[in-house]
């Protein structure tokens, strides 16, 4: 059988789609060396050994400290990215954060945290991150897509 050596080449990450009252819960990214300046959702890496749902959880509290239990979390989509360099599965999660207090906890690397309605997204965004709120808020069943793959 031979062996890939190009596995190391794909990463897993995950993405919440965090509601309150209707709107959008985005973040500016700043200082991270990626879509710097650029609105984004609330994501991350995930790490070795730790489940999709683990790491958005996670994540949620590192970056603006949403308390997400898992029973709240619903996933709602799948995305195989290609990235540059790295191609990523993506997770997306979606929540209502009704009530929760955001705070930035990572102000060195997100320059504020805001709700937006969905037909008035902020800008800079990149387009990837619309695929995805367009998805996530257009579906009412889990979506599966691609991104950023060329076919002849």
């Amino acid at each position: 059988m031979k062996q890939d050596k190009n596995r190391t080449k794909t990463r897993m990450a995950v993405y919440l789609i965090a509601l309150e009252n209707n709107k959008l819960l985005l973040g500016k990214r700043q200082n991270t060396g990626h879509m710097d300046g650029c609105w984004s959702l609330l994501a991350g890496h995930v790490y070795e050994g730790e489940s999709c749902l683990l790491a958005v959880i996670r994540e949620a509290q590192e970056e603006c400290g949403l308390n997400l239990a898992p029973t709240t979390l619903e996933l709602i989509g799948a995305m195989h990215h290609r990235s540059g360099e790295f191609d990523y599965a993506n997770y997306i999660f979606r929540v209502d954060i009704s009530g929760q207090k955001i705070s930035n906890l990572e102000p060195e690397k997100c320059a504020e945290w805001s709700f937006f309605a969905p037909d008035n997204l902020p800008e800079p965004m990149q387009d990837y991150i619309k695929f995805i709120i367009k998805k996530s808020l257009t579906h009412n069943a889990p979506w599966i897509a691609q991104y950023g793959w060329e076919y002849i």
